[in-house]
């Protein structure tokens, strides 16, 4: 891999140190103030909404300029956030619109940039190779951040504990401000093209959109309600943090042995292999929602997931790839990104809609069996792709 592939991974491994050490703590936070999981769908739904939004403003910029632009300004509303975070404090509820719509625009221009800059820094040849070096370089941040975390809440004075671990957040991305600009990218100059931003595009593409809008059911939405069941079960942020290492550990070791032995050639099989287990791994949670059944998913998804996000994501690039769409690539980037955050908001509405509606005591437990499911209906047009043999 390039020196700027090796830089981006530095900084994956680093921005999901910042962003463990916190995310999952802010739906805790939230959960605590309002005991209302109506309330934090809304918080986490904004998100999802301007998401693609920033997708968009941050892809003309980068059209203009570059990658590197984008990822940064990202970082700084990432920032602001938490600065925001540690000025309010306990009148969070206050501000659940203001503070997702920060979170939505900061995620927007980062992922917007790290996946254009991720198809800048590599090849078809070694893609699967990044994609599994970045899971692993995200996985161990990912299992120490929200276990420190937890960890610091436990002995703070509940506010000050969540303030301390939101300011560590706060330090973390200053420092990657000061990492990026280690990135060096081409201006590229051009103009930004709607019709493809907003079109079906080639057939493999159609299928790839498609896909990806039925992982947004799943995606997220099934992660931040899990935590807020976590931490309702157990009452304890110790608990959730010791679980999250457990699985963030396991995920890591998952992505290497992805790219150790999938290759370009069992991609599919792969893509099956993660299908399959992801789908086990929510049953449990169907029949009872009990600390036993949240382990048996998290171990079993922290297993899964690598071997059907890491070709995925592969077929994304490759698509373009074989359509020679390369200077196209930010518009197929937004393009994807809507379909993926309007799965997330289709999830995320529904969930508002049958905890509103539906008063029955079970009604979580075949919801999570709804998007749990969201990775079948990926894998049926996925399937439909012709691009599994580069």
């Amino acid at each position: 891999m390039s020196k700027e592939a090796k830089i981006l991974l530095i900084i994956s491994g680093l921005f999901t140190l910042a962003k463990g050490l916190s995310n999952v703590f802010v739906n805790i936070f939230l959960w605590k103030k309002s005991n209302d999981f109506i309330m934090i769908a809304q918080y986490n739904l904004i998100q999802y909404i301007f998401l693609p939004i920033s997708f968009t403003i941050a892809g003309w910029l980068s059209k203009k300029k570059n990658g590197v632009w984008a990822l940064r300004i990202g970082i700084v509303f990432y920032i602001l956030f938490f600065i925001l975070i540690i000025l309010i404090k306990d009148n969070i509820i206050k501000y659940i619109y203001p503070l997702g719509i920060l979170f939505g625009i900061a995620g927007g221009f980062y992922w917007l940039a790290f996946d254009v800059l991720s198809f800048d820094f590599t090849s078809t040849n070694n893609r699967d190779t990044f994609n599994g070096y970045n899971g692993f370089m995200a996985g161990i941040p990912a299992a120490i951040a929200p276990f420190a975390a937890a960890y610091i809440i436990d002995r703070g004075n509940n506010t000050t504990g969540y303030m301390i671990v939101f300011l560590l957040s706060l330090i973390s991305f200053v420092i990657l401000i000061l990492i990026s600009l280690l990135l060096r990218s081409q201006h590229y100059g051009q103009k930004l093209n709607f019709k493809k931003i907003i079109g079906s595009n080639n057939f493999d593409w159609n299928n790839l959109r498609k896909s990806t809008a039925a992982w947004g059911l799943r995606d997220v939405v099934i992660l931040f309600l899990l935590n807020i069941l976590i931490y309702k079960t157990t009452g304890s942020e110790m608990e959730l943090g010791k679980l999250f290492f457990i699985a963030y550990l396991i995920s890591s070791a998952s992505y290497i042995l992805e790219q150790k032995f999938i290759k370009p050639k069992r991609r599919m099989f792969a893509l099956h292999i993660g299908t399959i287990l992801m789908f086990i791994s929510v049953l449990g949670l169907v029949f009872k929602i009990n600390y036993y059944s949240i382990l048996f998913f998290i171990v079993l998804d922290a297993i899964a997931v690598p071997f059907f996000y890491v070709p995925m994501t592969s077929a994304t690039f490759n698509v373009l790839s074989q359509h020679n769409e390369e200077n196209m690539r930010i518009e197929y980037i937004i393009n994807r990104d809507i379909a993926l955050n309007t799965g997330r908001i289709v999830s995320t509405t529904l969930l508002m809609i049958f905890l509103t509606f539906i008063k029955n005591e079970r009604v979580l437990n075949y919801f999570l069996l709804f998007i749990g499911s969201g990775q079948l209906i990926a894998l049926y047009f996925l399937k439909k792709l012709k691009i599994w043999d580069i």
